[in-house]
């Protein structure tokens, strides 16, 4: 009995320490990223995509939300490893494709790795800023961000970058995740597409994460 107790004892210490290290860990992160904004290490980047995020976070889930269909052309921006660059290549089967772009160059590199170890054909990594996208006027049917948005320095001018290759029917779609340290309110994320003059259509997720979905306001700016 007194040896369970012990056990308690230890495992409830274990969890507090553990508690309170993430809370640490959070609050400074939160007020360092306030002032200077950059893109996630590379060398940490393989540790997002893990088993606790695709439970909070399931990429399946989150590709339905988006409305992903067979021979779309889809763009993602900062794909990371691929969690959502996998789901997504394979609902635009092989008439579609996915533009996977991120600004870091070691990243792309990791991604392309392992498109080619799935045998992926119809996803492309590529390096590229969110400002300055590597694609067509109207040339896309899905464009999102997941847990990217608030990395973003000029936000606007990276959402006006995505209106301008998002067709006129195209929705974009913008994931956050409670855990990141750039994670903005969905007010937030509503008021930024909104300057940008995209129109919330759809809201999904719950106290964790969220995941929303825009159109091109008629009445919303222009480039």
């Amino acid at each position: 009995m007194f040896s369970i107790l012990l056990v308690l004892k230890i495992l409830f210490w274990i969890a507090i320490i553990l508690i309170g290290w993430f809370i640490f860990v959070e609050t400074v992160g939160r007020v360092i990223r306030r002032f200077i904004h950059f893109p996630i290490p590379s060398f940490l980047v393989p540790l997002l995509d893990n088993p606790i995020r695709r439970r909070i976070q399931p990429p399946a889930k989150v590709i339905d939300w988006i409305d992903i269909k067979d021979g779309m052309q889809v763009l993602e921006i900062g794909p990371g490893v691929g969690t959502f660059t996998i789901e997504a290549s394979r609902r635009v089967g092989e008439k579609g494709r996915v533009y996977a772009i991120d600004i870091q160059s070691n990243v792309v590199l990791k991604l392309k790795r392992r498109l080619r170890r799935e045998g992926i054909t119809n996803a492309e990594a590529i390096v590229g800023s969110a400002y300055e996208l590597p694609l067509r006027d109207k040339s896309i049917d899905r464009a999102f961000m997941i847990a990217v948005l608030g990395e973003i320095p000029d936000k606007r001018k990276a959402l006006l970058e995505i209106k301008r290759v998002l067709k006129d029917g195209g929705l974009l779609a913008i994931g956050e995740l409670l855990i990141d340290p750039d994670y903005p309110r969905k007010k937030t994320t509503i008021g930024w597409c909104r300057e940008a003059g995209f129109e919330l259509i759809g809201s999904y997720g719950n106290i964790l994460h969220y995941l929303l979905t825009f159109k091109k306001s008629m009445s919303g700016s222009t480039i």
